[in-house]
């Protein structure tokens, strides 16, 4: 079965939140810094497709997620790709 955006957003945002916890520790590496700017990106993308989900648009996390999403961003390809 495929994931639910509010999945992939509770999923993400633990990710981030244990991130965020190690940086503050003062023991996040570089790659860490990267990983939560793209953890940002992903996931204003994946609460903008759940506006549209709620908005009563049909929402598949392989077709509107997955590829190279870039609205948020004023580069070509989202961070962290």
């Amino acid at each position: 079965m495929a994931k639910s955006v509010m999945q992939k957003i509770q999923e993400l945002s633990e990710e981030r939140e244990q991130l965020v916890a190690r940086e503050g520790t003062h023991h996040a590496t570089n790659e860490d810094h990267q990983r939560i700017r793209r953890l940002d990106h992903d996931l204003r993308v994946l609460w903008d497709l759940r506006r549209r989900e709620l908005a009563g648009e049909r929402v598949t996390l392989d077709e509107d997620y997955y590829d190279s999403y870039t609205r948020y961003t004023d580069e070509d390809d989202p961070p962290g790709r």
